[in-house]
């Protein structure tokens, strides 16, 4: 079990990140950078209640849809550019499971939630009942020094299982997340009643190539080699790879590079299949640039 001394178990106020949050709140900074540093004002602008304003404000950051400023109020980050910003926007209204894949990897890799690095970042829970995540958390904080209420670990598991998961969705939209619509965590009930959840390998629907191409980049800067190369058992099952993160077999890995090496890699991509070695090799210079700006990114502190 790896544990990381930056693992977060708290600051989403008991709240998942909810349906029409993201958009609401990077339109809102956009038009006041101070808007999420006066809780009265965001919440009449945003029509939420205190906690669920510092909640917001959590999610719009770890997701990199807002970042701090060096004035000290909020920018837009890197993803809520992307998705949200201009006339080039990808999903301005965030309808698309595309989204949400950008969405998952960045609160896996970068967000340093701790419930998110033992499941999708290191693997370390494929099948797992809400206990054994509980108690796998409270390792993850001894490991760091920085022991955890019981409380606090059990509310950290409980919004990482309803953020992937929920039995029962109303007809009210705006409680649930949107993320479980990328159906990654799955839920059976054994004989004695006892709920099991499931994040194993599956089909990732709606994940595309460019969304796997920025991860694949993102991947590579941060654990390649000084040749932008890395092997492809690093990609499959590494901490915090694609293969990890998306949930994906080694055939879809391999379709996956290989799409990318044909289509909007192509010269800038490679694909060393031999008898000694499996590798990818990459050649930023030659990347598209809409690619290239998410070679590298930083990781944000949240306040």
């Amino acid at each position: 079990m790896s544990s990381d001394m930056n693992d977060r178990f708290s600051g989403h106020e008991s709240f998942v990140c909810r349906y029409g949050w993201l958009p609401k709140v990077f339109k809102a900074v956009k038009k006041d950078a101070t808007l999420l540093r006066n809780d009265e004002q965001a919440m009449n602008v945003l029509g939420i209640g205190r906690n669920m304003v510092k909640s917001l404000q959590f999610w719009a950051e770890a997701t990199g849809v807002l970042q701090t400023s060096e004035s000290g109020g909020h920018e837009p980050g890197p993803i809520g550019v992307q998705l949200f910003d201009g006339p080039d926007a990808w999903d301005p209204y965030l309808e698309s499971l595309e989204s949400l894949w950008l969405i998952h990897w960045q609160l896996c890799t970068t967000a340093n939630l701790a419930a998110w690095g033992e499941v999708f970042g290191e693997g370390n829970l494929i099948q797992f009942e809400r206990q054994r995540l509980i108690s796998a958390l409270a390792r993850r904080s001894e490991a760091a020094a920085r022991t955890m209420a019981t409380s606090t670990l059990d509310q950290h598991a409980s919004i990482f299982i309803q953020t992937y998961y929920q039995e029962h969705r109303g007809t009210d939209d705006t409680s649930w997340c949107p993320l479980q619509d990328l159906s990654l965590l799955r839920a059976t009930k054994s004989e004695g009643g006892r709920v099991l959840f499931n994040a194993d390998t599956r089909t990732p629907i709606g994940l595309t190539l460019r969304v796997f191409g920025i991860a694949l980049i993102q991947f590579i800067a941060r654990y390649g080699n000084s040749q932008q190369s890395v092997d492809f058992i690093q990609l499959l099952n590494g901490i915090r790879s694609p293969g990890l993160v998306f949930r994906l077999n080694e055939h879809q890995l391999r379709q996956f590079i290989e799409n990318l090496c044909n289509g909007p890699f192509k010269n800038a991509l490679r694909f060393l299949d031999t008898a000694d070695t499996q590798s990818v090799v990459l050649t930023p210079k030659k990347l598209d640039p809409q690619f290239r700006l998410r070679a590298i990114e930083e990781v944000h502190s949240y306040a």
